[in-house]
């Protein structure tokens, strides 16, 4: 009997340990986690947003969690996370973005990793004027070619202007510090000119050729003038390594007009169709001495050529047509009044631009004739060119993107491919795919893009064109050279989009070659 009741009480008191074992162990286990700060990872989106993301994104988004070994202050809520060495020690430092309580702008933090403490250490604090994250990157690059990270920050800022900073991570006495020695800013871009290396500087052999900074910026940035069609300032900032910052090596000034030179010489190809389907849509006068907007609507199609001036409309028969050096003559006949003759003198000023003058051809005194001159603008741009040329133009581009395997740029930094209507976009290691869609904006052929990720290296739309080369042929006897598209060279421009237009926007532009 003793022997049967010794048995169950053995098999109790060892269930009884293996119980308090577990507790104790779950209970240092659990302790230790604490160590590891988790942060929520928040829409970034303005204070002011009026809510532009959808409900089950923004919970997609709070579900994430993000771990970072900087420790957090109670009021700062984690955006994201990289790590790069910045004091070429060896170990792996951290960069963090953060939010703080009562700001709606990001803060850029990098710390460097103690080996002797095992903690990561502040050693900077970087206030952006930043909000949104798809208008904000940062990312660790050997700029000078000194085998040197240093810390790029590049974004959009709330105002719209574009800004790109470069930081150096330089030792002091008594530890080290965070210099800046770039800072750029523009109304239009700014873009790294990142060359090719040399075989013995990806062996840490020698220095590498240092990375340009090119800003574009219209004339007036920074001033009170805000003149239309300004002239575009190009500038290059090199590397300096005696003063340890970049400086401006050349600057260029492009006329306005040059800007738009490709564009102009597409509507003046010699042909009245071409400039006559340029004018198509509805233009409105610029400038109105009588507070009234005036608004000229072209349609070669139906031969009509509409004046509008509030509720009062006159339509006239579009006649004779002649093509003069940077324009064209209409002769036009009033469809009520047979007998009232118009002459219209229009003049190209831009890609979305004419000066009109106004003529009639009767010995009549009318007063308000010449409040119709002047210069005027296009309303609507899709109606720009004829609809077969840009269909034809969209199956040129579709055709281009898929037949290609792989595209990528100069110097083989990216690459991107295309299938039917998916993407993959290779920049180093990162790989990023997702669906394209391809339309008409205007005049303009559009490339939209969605990631299948939330964080994207790509803008959400870019302008699509084609390269150009020069070509020879013989007219009337003559060899001429005459530029025509080259459809090996895709070229992406970051545009933002409207229902009618696009225009360019902050990023960076892409030239593919096969």
């Amino acid at each position: 009997m003793k022997s049967k009741t010794v048995v169950p009480i053995l098999f109790i008191i060892t269930a009884l340990i293996m119980t308090a074992l577990f507790f104790i162990t779950r209970h240092f286990s659990g302790k230790t986690d604490t160590e590891i700060t988790h942060a929520k990872l928040v829409p970034a989106v303005a204070a002011d947003s009026s809510g532009t993301d959808s409900d089950s994104y923004t919970k997609l988004l709070q579900n994430e969690t993000f771990e970072t070994f900087v420790t957090l202050d109670p009021t700062e809520t984690l955006i994201s996370s990289q790590t790069m060495d910045l004091n070429d020690d060896g170990f792996d430092d951290e960069v963090i973005v953060i939010r703080k309580s009562g700001s709606q702008y990001f803060y850029i933090i990098p710390a460097l990793y103690n080996s002797n403490s095992g903690e990561y250490e502040r050693i900077a604090q970087i206030q952006t004027k930043n909000s949104r994250i798809k208008n904000f990157t940062y990312s660790g690059i050997d700029m000078s070619g000194e085998h040197r990270t240093d810390l790029v920050y590049q974004g959009v800022e709330d105002d719209g202007i574009s800004v790109l900073k470069i930081y150096m991570c330089k030792k002091t006495g008594s530890g080290y510090e965070l210099v800046n020695i770039g800072d750029f800013k523009s109304d239009e871009t700014i873009f790294i000119q990142q060359t090719e290396r040399s075989d013995s500087y990806a062996l840490s052999i020698s220095k590498g050729t240092s990375y340009s900074v090119w800003v574009y910026k219209s004339e007036n940035f920074g001033t009170q003038t805000k003149e239309a069609g300004a002239n575009q300032i190009q500038q290059e900032y090199k590397w300096n390594a005696s003063i340890q910052r970049y400086e401006l090596a050349q600057e260029h000034k492009i006329n306005a007009n040059r800007i738009a030179a490709k564009e102009l010489s597409r509507i003046q190809d010699g042909t009245v169709e071409t400039f006559a389907n340029f004018l198509n849509g509805l233009w409105y006068k610029t400038a109105n001495t009588d507070s009234n907007i005036r608004y000229i609507y072209f349609d070669y199609d139906l031969k009509e050529v509409i004046l509008v001036l509030k509720e009062k409309i006159e339509v006239y028969e579009w006649g004779d047509s002649r093509l003069r050096h940077n324009g064209i003559y209409l002769s036009t006949v009033n469809s009520d009044i047979m007998n009232l003759h118009r002459r219209f003198d229009i003049a190209l000023v831009n890609v979305d631009e004419i000066k009109i003058t106004l003529r009639d051809e009767i010995n009549l005194d009318i007063r308000e004739t010449n409040l119709w001159d002047g210069q005027y603008k296009k309303l609507n741009m899709q109606t720009s060119y004829e609809e077969e040329e840009r269909t034809s133009e969209a199956a040129d581009f579709m055709q281009a993107l898929t037949q290609k395997s792989t595209w990528h740029t100069a110097d083989s930094l990216y690459s991107i491919n295309f299938d039917k209507n998916s993407y993959t976009f290779k920049n180093g290691e990162i790989v990023e795919k997702g669906i394209y869609a391809v339309m008409d904006i205007g005049t303009y052929k559009v490339i939209q893009f969605r990631s299948d990720t939330e964080l994207s290296f790509l803008n959400a739309s870019y302008a699509m064109d084609f390269g150009s080369k020069v070509i020879t042929e013989t007219v009337r006897k003559q060899t001429v050279e005459k530029i025509v598209p080259d459809s090996s060279t895709l070229i992406l421009t970051p545009v933002k989009i409207t229902p009618t237009d696009c225009f360019a926007t902050e990023g960076r532009s892409f030239t593919f070659v096969e």
